[in-house]
């Protein structure tokens, strides 16, 4: 394509949203020139005085009460200013008066652009605590409107605000509040396995810290949730994982107590998976899989269901077998709470079915 057919073929996607060629390119080159615009010593020495005497109006219009005309005057020092000392401060004030006004999605953005813009400006952690306190405030709205819809912000959004304040600030308080808030908004929706990774990487990266501590508390919590929704024991598995890295960690947290107790029904409701599926493959006529559950049962007495599989195995055993059993103990990973020395399965399906030779 040569340059002509190129410049016809912008002009008309340009003329298709109502700009013309030539408006289109004269703004483009006006941007430019502005962006390489150098300013003299002079020139600058004007304008810091310029616009520090159109700060100072602002702050009287603010002090007055006027607060649409000075966010106007702060504004205008901002666009007509942009080198200047005062362009910064009234950055930050605009933004501030936006917060104020209710305005919080746009108090962000304006924020956001003082800390792009201003990297040195004295308002640093006063824009990233503000942007935080407005983050926090949408995902506390209770206006959640139908389907989303009417929602004062979309949960991806929420998450990407949270997400830019951990960027920008890994080294305030900020970021991990911000990255545990991410795992928060994605547990709301039922998103287990991404709250998770936000939630591990708060105590990957946080480590010694509360917030680490909150957010493995919070990882046990959600491997809960998708053990009681999986008939597999290797989730269960995972969530005694869980606990005993935040027990092992936080030996002196108030919530150590609490998890040893759910422990013990954590091994319960997994010896009740494993003898049911056991149940599951002997009813399907193929003893040697249901073995290979029985016996994991069999393997943690203190539980009921330790007995009623001892039960089926003792019926079992009367069925002629053409493999041994004990080849496959172990099938599930090594029980986290009996330190067993088996390979760990690496797969998180269903655990139906085993493969066996009856299969």
């Amino acid at each position: 394509m040569n340059r002509s057919i190129r410049i016809t073929a912008l002009s008309l996607c340009l003329f298709s949203f109502g700009i013309s060629t030539s408006e289109a390119f004269l703004g483009d080159m006006l941007k430019k020139g502005k962006e390489k615009q150098v300013i003299n010593a002079e020139e600058l020495t004007n304008q810091e005085s310029n616009a520090a005497s159109l700060l100072s109006k602002a702050d009287s219009q603010r002090a007055a009460g006027k607060q649409r005309q000075a966010r106007d005057t702060y504004k205008s020092i901002v666009n007509s200013y942009p080198r200047t000392d005062a362009a910064a401060e009234a950055q930050f004030q605009y933004a501030k008066i936006l917060q104020g006004e209710g305005d919080g999605r746009k108090a962000f953005e304006e924020f956001e652009d003082l800390i792009a813009n201003f990297r040195n400006t004295k308002n640093f952690n006063e824009a990233v605590k503000a942007q935080f306190e407005i983050a926090e405030s949408l995902r506390n709205s209770k206006k959640k409107g139908f389907l989303g819809l009417g929602a004062p912000i979309q949960p991806s959004q929420l998450v990407e605000m949270f997400e830019q304040i951990s960027e920008v600030a890994p080294y305030t308080d900020y970021a991990p509040k911000s990255l545990l808030n991410v795992g928060h908004v994605h547990s709301s929706q039922g998103e287990e396995n991404l709250a998770i990774m936000a939630y591990r990487n708060v105590a990957d990266n946080y480590r010694g810290t509360d917030f680490a501590t909150e957010a493995q508390y919070q990882i046990f919590q959600l491997r809960g949730v998708k053990a009681e929704e999986s008939n597999s024991p290797v989730e269960d598995r995972a969530q005694v994982e869980a606990g005993i890295d935040f027990m092992n960690q936080n030996p002196q947290d108030q919530r150590t107590q609490e998890i040893q107790q759910n422990l013990k029904e954590i091994e319960l409701r997994e010896m009740e998976k494993q003898y049911n599926i056991g149940m599951h493959y002997e009813k399907s006529a193929k003893p040697e899989s249901a073995r290979v559950y029985y016996r994991e049962v069999v393997k943690n007495p203190s539980t009921p269901w330790a007995a009623k599989a001892q039960e089926r195995l003792n019926v079992l055993d009367r069925v002629p077998t053409t493999e041994t059993v004990e080849k496959k103990a172990g099938f599930f990973g090594p029980n986290p709470l009996k330190k067993d020395k088996v390979e760990m399965r690496t797969s998180d399906d269903a655990v139906i079915p085993l493969p066996t030779s009856e299969s």
